[in-house]
């Protein structure tokens, strides 16, 4: 019994994985014609979801869509962002998944499984100076806006993955290089002298990834595409629709000390790790 039912899980998860039914739900979730019909949407999503509007702009009914409710901005004098340059802040609000230090090609999706950090990042890495991976988890009651946790110079993207499975834990136990498989934006950022990656991988329901330093729309896929782009700390980097995963991958040599706890809740700002002077 529990063979067939691991067999169905599987099977329901490649089927909501196809990107055409997250591409619909886009649609649906962009309607904004007839009022009222959007009003109750956001307003049912909002209760569900025991959203706190505090420290974002306007009231939930201020918004046209629940698209646009979904990837609602912060009010500045209510959360006001603090860059400081001694730190590697977070990106995002959400949940520390998994915060380590490899020394090989393989990072750890979930408790007992992992996946090739080079396919991952569809470059070559020199594993023997160590990489710290910091992977935040957005639940679709979080803040969908993500920003850069560092000044520096973005020198290139890559775009890739065909799949849009879900990235909650069940689905990482049970899916294989889930984070390779969907679609994902990958920003190469240049500072003291080395790389650093930031990955936004798409979910189920996300409809798209849309990124800020990006006004033309996401590059084509599966190569990377060279860049020369300056990025200011905590400026916003792009959004996505409902919640999903940022991956950092950060040199060792880069890290003097880290500071955030794997497992616990963060948000936009908060000190990940201590950068080497």
């Amino acid at each position: 019994m529990k063979k067939v039912h691991a067999l169905l899980s599987r099977f329901l998860l490649a089927c909501i994985s196809l990107p055409l039914l997250s591409r619909l739900w886009g649609k649906l979730t962009g309607l904004r014609r007839p009022r009222f019909l959007s009003r109750r949407m956001i307003k049912s999503f909002k209760n569900h979801y025991r959203i706190d509007m505090s420290e974002f702009a306007g009231s939930a009914q201020d918004y046209p869509s629940l698209a646009d409710f979904f990837v609602r901005p912060l009010d500045p004098l209510k959360r006001p962002l603090s860059p400081s340059t001694d730190f590697i802040l977070s990106p995002a609000d959400g949940k520390l998944s998994e915060l380590e230090r490899v020394n090989c090609n393989s990072i750890t999706q979930v408790k007992g499984k992992t996946y090739p950090l080079s396919r991952f990042l569809a470059t070559d890495v020199d594993f023997a100076q160590g990489w710290y991976i910091a992977t935040i988890y957005l639940s679709p009651c979080d803040y969908h806006r993500f920003h850069f946790p560092v000044s520096g110079r973005i020198s290139g993207c890559f775009y890739g993955g065909t799949r849009l499975f879900p990235v909650n834990p069940f689905s990482c136990a049970h899916v294989r290089n889930l984070y390779i498989k969907n679609e994902r934006l990958i920003t190469r950022m240049e500072l003291n002298g080395t790389s650093i990656f930031v990955a936004a991988v798409g979910a189920t329901f996300v409809g798209s990834i849309a990124m800020t330093y990006l006004p033309d729309g996401l590059p084509a896929k599966n190569e990377w595409n060279e860049l020369s782009i300056p990025a200011t700390q905590l400026v916003e980097m792009g959004r996505f629709n409902m919640g999903s995963t940022i991956v950092m991958v950060l040199p060792a040599a880069l890290v003097e000390a880290v500071i955030a706890e794997k497992g616990k809740p963060i948000r936009v700002g908060d000190p990940l790790l201590k950068i080497a002077t």
